[in-house]
């Protein structure tokens, strides 16, 4: 039976017709359709609901990828930060007990003594690659310069209201970055106060100026910036960020810099950021309004050690914004396009079996890059910046010594000082670990070093030179002197009791001492030397300290 409509409401019943509607096309089309285009608007509200779901998802993944990988960045970025004026911190100490200056801070009125003091400085500044070297008196004025014939020079000018002076006289000793008041040119300030011998009469302060610069590591996208305890962005991967304060300087702050004119001239307005969103970790969202827009950031800090200045990564949440949308995008596109299929699956059956099989292999070829991509993300984790210290002892590692040992060769050569290297090696240090177990070697080797650090100067250097064998140079320290220092370190290590499961057990070492000998090139001849008498020391029955043979030496204590 089959309704018919013609013109009117007129209705004819047939037994052996099928039915028919007849009207509008539109209208038919919607009665023909309306389940797949129900269905149809399904697919797509439910594809959109995945993709949001999906960008979510990928968004906060991100950030937790992004926060994970920002830690290892900034310390390695505060790392090389450091490295090149940390090389100059003995140089204070050096400058304020150095004969020649201090005779020229006790009596600053003598021209023949102020001029030795100027021309010792001016040398020393080359020799050492600093960029400027002078002495203030009581009073913060400077007396004597490396610069001292320069246009320039920094004699005679008053620096009282830098912290590095006023530090110095409440401290002892201080560092200050900021743009040179005299030079314009900006540096990193250390200095050292300067007594009369064996009282508290302040004779001046010490000053050294070293380049700082933004260390050009290339790890990773975003900007890098280097703040100071105010917020002052007084380093930055860009040009138009530096001298910036992260926001509007506090009128504590504020009236810092302005007294101490550490960025006069240079500082310019804040950037202005603010925080959209605190993370559990301490890294935050932040957003920054520049120039009619609104840019948005992950940011996240480290502090610089030694220092009150922090590193500070803005990674632009635009990439992360971006490949979230894309995987959301691509997502919801998928759910459709199987969703549709599905839909069609009764009409198009082998069809739908061939493009199912192009889909499977495509999801292997994504698992495939995606495996991929996971290993080479494993990999560049493990490039590291190579450390200056040794990670069991907390000494300086052989690198680092082998620089500084040539750099303080060079010293002594140029003013006939005397230079002094010591080996020591833990005697029978294989029983210790196969008796009681590495653990306990690892405690032994810690308590060498605490010993060996206790017993040497500030200007000394001691470092682990591999395995259970340490190394120390002792500059302006002759044969006599660095046996002396020899024997106290073995005296000590003697009494020393080191705690082992079970019990404590003690520890001895054999000690071999070497003095800079004459036409000495290189640092590796003092070391042969040294060990060569370090040998000694074993073959004679260990636990002793042993001179190498100083035949041709230029250097003597």
């Amino acid at each position: 039976m089959a309704l018919s409509y013609t013109g009117s409401a007129h209705v004819a019943l047939s037994q052996t017709t099928p039915m028919k509607i007849t009207g509008h096309p539109i209208a038919l089309a919607w009665h023909q359709y309306r389940h797949r285009i129900a269905l149809a608007c399904a697919i797509l509200a439910g594809g959109a609901l995945a993709g949001w779901g999906v960008y979510a998802v990928s968004y906060e993944r991100q950030l937790v990828r992004v926060e994970r990988a920002s830690g290892p960045r900034l310390d390695r970025f505060a790392t090389v930060l450091f490295a090149p004026p940390a090389r100059y911190t003995y140089l204070p100490h050096l400058l304020a007990n150095f004969r020649t200056l201090r005779e020229a801070l006790e009596q600053p009125s003598d021209p023949e003594l102020v001029r030795k003091a100027n021309v010792y400085l001016n040398r020393l500044q080359h020799s050492t690659g600093a960029t400027a070297l002078y002495l203030l008196d009581p009073q913060g004025t400077a007396i004597a310069s490396s610069n001292w014939q320069s246009k320039g020079s920094f004699v005679g000018k008053n620096y009282a209201f830098r912290p590095y002076y006023t530090r110095a006289l409440e401290e002892g000793g201080a560092h200050f970055y900021a743009m040179g008041v005299t030079s314009r040119t900006p540096g990193f300030f250390l200095s050292q106060l300067v007594k009369v011998a064996g009282t508290d009469e302040v004779l001046g302060v010490a000053v050294v100026k070293v380049d700082l610069t933004m260390p050009s590591i290339t790890d990773g996208s975003g900007e890098i910036l280097v703040t100071d305890s105010g917020g002052v962005a007084f380093l930055s991967s860009r040009k138009d960020w530096q001298y910036r304060p992260l926001n509007e300087l506090g009128a504590r702050e504020g009236a810092s810099v302005e007294r101490t004119r550490q960025y006069e001239g240079v500082l310019r307005a804040p950037l202005n950021l603010h925080i959209e969103q605190q993370l559990e970790s301490g890294a935050a969202i932040v957003a920054l309004d520049e120039n009619g827009r609104t840019d948005r950031f992950f940011m996240a800090r480290r502090p610089v050690p030694e220092t009150d200045w922090h590193v500070n990564v803005l990674l632009p949440l635009e990439d992360i914004e971006t490949t979230a949308l894309r995987l959301a995008v691509i997502t919801a596109i998928s759910i459709v396009l199987v969703a549709t299929s599905l839909m069609y699956l009764w009409e198009f059956r082998l069809w739908l079996r061939e493009r199912e099989r192009s889909r499977t292999a495509l999801e292997n070829a994504h698992g495939a890059l995606a495996r991929q991509h996971e290993e080479l993300k494993a990999l560049s984790e493990e490039l590291r910046v190579q450390s200056f210290t040794d990670s069991l002892t907390g000494l300086f590692n052989r690198r680092y010594f082998m620089e500084s040992a040539e750099r303080m060769l060079g010293t002594a050569r140029r003013h006939g000082e005397p230079l002094a290297l010591m080996v020591v090696d833990a005697d029978h240090f294989k029983r210790i670990n196969d008796e009681h177990g590495h653990p306990a070697g690892d405690e032994v080797l810690r308590v060498l070093a605490r010993v060996l650090l206790e017993e040497t100067r500030d200007g000394d250097v001691v470092a682990r030179y591999g395995g259970e064998e340490f190394i120390v140079a002792l500059p302006r320290t002759g044969e006599t002197a660095a046996l002396a220092v020899a024997e106290r370190m073995r005296e000590r290590i003697v009494l020393q009791k080191v705690v082992v499961p079970g019990g404590t057990l003690s520890v001895t070492v054999s000690i071999g001492v070497a003095v800079a000998p004459r036409g000495a090139a290189h640092v590796e001849e003092l070391i042969r030397r040294a060990d060569a008498a370090l040998y000694e020391a074993k073959r004679a029955g260990r636990n002793r300290v042993q001179a190498a043979d100083l035949q041709d030496s230029l250097l003597t204590g």
